[in-house]
């Protein structure tokens, strides 16, 4: 290997992923072995500091696996309740989307009807009185 190995080859190595190619290399380049002896105490370091400070035990109150019948009660009311609502709110909505498309179809249908555009109009209406 002509180059020196890159950060994410080093983490790699570390990880157990070795290849022949990265351990000759590890050998023969110390610029390369004195980063992965870097990482190596850095990792030493932590796993020690992990080891001398246990995480204190966490007390959680216990959670009520159940919910109220009156909660659920109210929840299928209230959407019983909304449903309509919704339903007509969405059902209005697209009666007004479907009377919108019309009038722009009936805009389009009457632009594309015209025998000329109508910035041709006042020539066409000069032409057919001259020919009166």
């Amino acid at each position: 290997m002509n180059s020196h190995l890159s950060s994410d080859q080093i983490c790699q190595w570390l990880a157990g992923e070795r290849g022949s190619e990265q351990d000759r290399h590890l050998r023969d380049c110390p610029a390369c072995r004195a980063e992965v002896d870097r990482f190596q105490t850095v990792l030493a370091g932590f796993r020690s500091s992990l080891e001398r400070e246990s995480a204190p035990p966490v007390s959680r109150a216990p959670i009520r696996s159940t919910l109220p019948r009156w909660t659920l009660a109210a929840a299928g009311v209230f959407l019983l309740l909304a449903a309509p609502v919704y339903w007509n709110a969405h059902q209005q909505r697209a009666a007004e989307q479907m009377k919108a498309d019309e009038q722009l179809l009936e805009r389009v249908n009457a632009s594309l009807s015209r025998s000329v555009p109508s910035s041709m109009e006042p020539l066409m209406q000069l032409i057919s009185k001259e020919s009166q």
